[in-house]
């Protein structure tokens, strides 16, 4: 099986979710890799917990992004 990968992005408030990627990000966490997407929820959740980043209140927000390896 192949693991996944956690991504946690810092996005500006003027960039639509959908829209936000590793590309349009102001910051990418590269989190750990997992083995299901069940886990890159739970997984990416305890890696935003854990990092010293964070975005700005009002300009900036965290998305998670799960992905496989291409």
């Amino acid at each position: 099986m192949t693991p996944y990968s956690i991504m946690i992005l810092i996005c500006s408030l003027s960039v639509a979710p959908s829209d936000c990627r590793p590309e349009t990000a102001i910051d990418v966490v590269q989190g750990p890799k997992v083995s299901n997407i069940q886990q890159c929820g739970l997984m990416g959740q305890s890696t935003i917990a854990g990092v010293a980043i964070a975005p700005r209140d009002g300009e900036e927000y965290m998305k998670i992004v799960c992905r496989r390896p291409a």
